[in-house]
């Protein structure tokens, strides 16, 4: 069966009721092309908003999803659009609990900065240092606060290399992967460290 490309999930919610902030092509074809040709087990989405990135993610890969979101309205609508995936994913509904595994191939950062979820940037930093193993990073949109902030805790064990992709339109939907290698170089991690900052911050 073939796959949706990222600009046919893109078309696909799109014209959903909650679409107004969802990822754009470039971010979709970035967490597509991430996912290619590489062993993907376990994903973890933070802000999974009506579940247009989720959707991308288990259409492209074999791996389980554990996803966060507490809003309502797009609670319902994850039911509605992850359907077909059915058993491949993980619904939470509490940022107040961490994440339910401790290596993550993939982790994709895609929600807000409300004072609902506790204060969201920095509990992406706190999710990322609880975890034993993280590969890569995926930060959706502009967000510079979520990127600080992970990048933060990243280079506390890790080499940061990020890649940045830009809209192609000159819109905002800017996504930053994050490739992490472990390091025990301290002088080493705080030169990846400001060099990123740098560039996305």
């Amino acid at each position: 069966m073939t796959k949706k490309t990222a600009a046919e999930v893109y078309h696909l919610f799109r014209e959903q009721a909650g679409s107004h902030a969802i990822a754009g092509e470039v971010t979709l074809g970035m967490i597509i092309a991430s996912c290619a040709n590489r062993p993907v087990q376990n994903i973890l989405e933070l802000g999974a908003g009506i579940g247009t990135l989720s959707y991308a993610l288990l259409e492209h890969t074999d791996a389980h999803l554990d996803l966060y979101e507490v809003n309502d309205f797009c609670i319902e609508a994850i039911g509605k659009n992850l359907q077909p995936f059915a058993g491949r994913y993980t619904l939470l509904t509490d940022y107040n609990y961490l994440p339910p595994a401790r290596n993550y191939d993939l982790v994709v950062i895609d929600g807000g900065k409300g004072k609902k979820e506790g204060g969201f940037p920095r509990l992406v930093a706190a999710y990322l240092m609880s975890l034993s193993d993280v590969k890569t990073v995926i930060v959706e949109g502009q967000r510079k606060v979520q990127k600080y902030w992970a990048l933060k805790a990243l280079h506390e064990e890790y080499i940061c290399k990020i890649k940045v992709q830009k809209d192609p339109t000159g819109g905002k939907k800017i996504g930053v992967r994050i490739d992490c290698r472990r390091s025990r170089n301290r002088w080493l991690r705080d030169i990846y460290f400001w060099y990123a900052l740098a560039r996305v911050c």
